[in-house]
């Protein structure tokens, strides 16, 4: 009897020490895994900026090669070749496992070229229209022109 009453005031006492609220220690250890990740993430973005040619690794495993268009607080916007073609993408900071500078030297000449020629493309579209605005503002109306009586 006195067996079974040290066991029950050792688990008890174990119990009000730990906690019989918390699931496990292991889920305590991930979310700490994943502040230190997320930390380390938010790192390598700091030192990096648009026009940033990067390898993504996410949280499944899934590798790519990417270019940064804009870093915002909780997600990064990149382009990235799928297929034959340049997509836009938004990736959630939280599904990034890691990010690093890519070396041009290790991504293939399809990949450069592709890239290249998207970034190419939206310099020239910005260009085009802010050309197309500052002309549209430098031609007062003809009326105003002509000193009134």
């Amino acid at each position: 009897m006195k067996r079974v009453l040290a066991v029950v005031l050792i688990a008890t006492l174990t119990t009000l020490m730990l906690g019989i609220d918390r699931a496990s220690w292991a889920q305590e250890r991930d979310d700490k895994k994943r502040e230190k990740q997320q930390a380390a993430v938010a790192k390598a973005l700091g030192d990096m900026h648009r026009g940033t040619t990067a390898t993504v690794e996410r949280t499944n495993g899934e590798k790519i090669d990417v270019v940064i268009e804009e870093i915002r607080a909780q997600e990064i916007v990149v382009m990235r070749q799928q297929g034959d073609h340049i997509a836009s993408e938004t990736i959630p900071i939280a599904d990034i496992a890691k990010i690093k500078p890519a070396s041009l030297k290790k991504m293939s000449t399809t990949s450069k070229v592709l890239i290249g020629t998207a970034v190419a493309v939206g310099v020239l579209f910005v260009a085009a229209v802010a050309t197309c605005s500052s002309a549209s503002g430098a031609h007062p109306g003809l009326n105003s022109a002509q000193p009134s009586h």
